[in-house]
């Protein structure tokens, strides 16, 4: 392997470039004072544009989507912004005063910098915080919107051609595939712009599918399907098409490529068992977004589905996530998974078996009076155990809002149970231990 590194000291130091620069043209052709004074009437905008900003970001409230995004704009925009103002400001002032454009030379480069500037970060902007994209695409844009603005700064200063010389110096090989410092650089470059472009793409795509899925008949499970899917795919045709547009042959890659593979599928083999076990899950229909479920001894509702774990939130706002392979692999309760009707039970011990009948009357009666009981299936009061002292009584019945939470009806039902008893006089147990269990094999979800 054969490599020629750029050397950026000798580059900058030899002043090659920079004796080419537009810096460098205004200072020899304006007298020292004009070019000292434009130089520091451009520095002082700067400097306002910065003190502009703080005192804005001080003073503005940050509550709400609209002053948020304003609050970004200013941080983001704000030094720029104003200093592009001031300098142009300065600038139709000299015009104004009679100075010919050559004479305001100094201004004129370094305004012409500032708004390019000044575009790059409007556009990073938006990007970043209308569209909202994924956390890696932020810092691929925060990247590209910086890497613009050192190119702008140093072709101002003349550095950049002798840099750009430098990379095209660059030369390497791997097997028969040689690479050049050209190709590199628009590589990357290429890389960043289509794999930002493509994951915003793919996000359009799953939150279209998203919506759809929730409008028609469309399976919620069928449009994660469909997304993964697609969001695969087109990350892979835009890999290939990068490294086909930088001049890759892939035919010579692919020794190396396999090689790579069997490495990366040892150290990856957990998050390739996980993805694919979450797409058999989602194939199956085993569950889904909302669902009240039990895997592993862990009760909650489905919040998410992702491509490495199911995402389950308890009754106490606890969220678990439990890998797609356990979820395979375990016992999984779904509570829900063809209907939403899902059974409520607790015990109510009395003291007289006399008093059953007048007892059931009254807790039907109570149960009629919640409209989240269902009246079908019905609801049920039967005898579970009878003792000396006590017959225990087992309270069931249907609801089909789980989400709702169970703790807070059945206290309610409790409460006036209870008022209808001390009414109608009918004794509780002596012992009665008036504490609410969930039913045999069910789990109590608040």
């Amino acid at each position: 392997m054969s490599m020629n590194f750029m050397r950026i000291d000798e580059v900058v130091m030899s002043g090659d470039g920079f004796y080419q620069s537009m810096a460098y043209h205004a200072y020899l052709s304006l007298k020292p004072g004009p070019f000292a004074f434009q130089c520091a009437l451009c520095l002082l905008s700067i400097a306002l544009g910065y003190a502009m900003r703080w005192a804005l970001m001080k003073r503005l409230p940050a509550q709400g989507p609209w002053m948020r995004l304003l609050h970004a704009g200013v941080q983001t925009m704000g030094p720029a912004l104003v200093a592009v103002l001031c300098m142009a400001a300065c600038f139709g002032l000299g015009r104004v005063l009679g100075l010919i454009p050559y004479e305001l030379m100094v201004l004129g480069k370094v305004l012409s910098l500032t708004l390019w500037v000044l575009t790059v970060r409007a556009a990073g902007w938006f990007f970043r915080h209308v569209l909202h994209p994924h956390e890696v695409l932020r810092i691929f844009l925060f990247l590209m919107e910086w890497s613009v603005v050192l190119v702008s700064v140093l072709t101002f200063f003349g550095l950049f051609e002798p840099l750009i010389e430098e990379v095209n110096a660059i030369e390497f090989a791997i097997g028969a595939q040689v690479f050049k410092g050209a190709n590199i650089v628009k590589g990357l470059l290429m890389g960043v712009v289509a794999l930002t472009v493509a994951g915003q793409i793919a996000d359009l795509v799953g939150q279209l599918l998203s919506r759809y899925a929730h409008r028609e008949t469309i399976q919620s499970n069928d449009a994660l399907i469909l997304t993964r899917l697609f969001s695969m795919g087109i990350f892979a045709f835009t890999l290939v098409g990068v490294l086909v547009s930088s001049g890759v042959d892939l035919t010579t890659l692919a020794a190396f490529a396999g090689a790579m593979g069997i490495g990366l599928g040892f150290g990856l083999q957990e998050f390739v068992v996980n993805f694919v076990s979450g797409l058999y899950v989602l194939l199956e229909r085993a569950l889904k977004v909302g669902d009240h479920v039990t895997i592993n001894q862990i009760t909650g509702r489905v919040v998410q589905l992702s491509s490495r774990a199911v995402v389950v939130r308890d009754s106490v706002g606890t969220e678990s996530l439990i890998p797609n392979s356990s979820v395979i692999k375990g016992v999984l309760q779904n509570h829900t998974l063809s209907n939403d009707d899902f059974r409520v039970s607790f015990p109510l011990r009395i003291a007289d078996m006399a008093d059953y009948p007048r007892a059931r009357t009254l807790i039907l009666a109570s149960l009629q009076t919640f409209p989240r009981v269902l009246i079908t299936p019905s609801a049920n009061v039967l005898i579970s155990s009878i003792s000396a002292s006590e017959v225990l009584l087992e309270i069931s019945f249907w609801i089909n809002d789980l989400q709702n939470g169970q703790k807070g009806l059945v206290s309610d039902l409790l409460f006036d149970i209870g008022m209808r008893f001390r009414k109608e006089g009918v004794p509780l147990a002596a012992e009665d231990a008036e504490h609410v269990k969930p039913a045999p094999g069910k789990p109590f979800m608040a």
